[in-house]
């Protein structure tokens, strides 16, 4: 499963691709930079609904996938091949592109 910490990086990658300031993203997503900040660094305690709207605001989508699909595509991107033309896809689109 995803925590806390991986999903803070995920918001501060994506939010620092549109070039967003802390301030910025945490004023139009309606929340204090602190509360931002403590995700961006996997701390704190963020409530669904600001999450959601912390992802409407970068143009991201929060899946729930069952476990199941969560591993086979964690396997996927660890093959023998490399990783799959689909998740350098998502890398790039999260801007990602030159991370490990």
């Amino acid at each position: 499963m995803t925590n806390l910490q991986d999903i803070g990086q995920r918001i501060r990658s994506a939010r620092k691709a549109r070039g967003l300031t802390a301030v910025e993203l945490a004023e139009r997503a309606g929340m204090h930079r602190n509360t931002l900040l403590a995700l961006e660094t996997g701390r704190g305690n963020i409530e669904l609904v600001k999450l959601l709207a912390l992802c409407s605001e970068l143009d991201l989508d929060l899946l729930v996938l069952p476990r199941q699909a969560a591993a086979l595509r964690a396997a996927d991107s660890q093959g023998a091949g490399g990783q799959t033309e689909l998740g350098e896809r998502l890398q790039a689109l999260m801007g990602e592109g030159g991370r490990a």
